[in-house]
């Protein structure tokens, strides 16, 4: 809301999901638009455009969660990866 705010206007929101899929459907059916994390531009083969907003001040931070002892040799990968 704040980007909005920021750039003078408060949207009408009439829809609104946590789920990526959903968002994406909802914006590929015309029902408007949404401002979604830069993590969500890969995976998924809708007919969306997607516009980088690299001039605006709000920003994100990501965690990675995991249970401790976990033996899952994927775990090791994705912390790999991540560091």
């Amino acid at each position: 809301m704040s980007i909005c705010e920021d750039r003078g206007f408060s949207p009408r929101i009439t829809h609104k999901s946590v789920h990526a899929l959903t968002i994406f459907k909802l914006v590929e059916a015309g029902l408007g638009v949404a401002i979604v994390p830069t993590s969500l531009q890969q995976g998924y083969d809708l007919k969306v455009k997607l516009i980088e907003l690299d001039k605006i001040k709000q920003k994100t931070e990501l965690y990675a969660v995991w249970k401790k002892g976990n033996r899952n040799p994927a775990v090791a990968k994705v912390l790999g990866l991540l560091k």
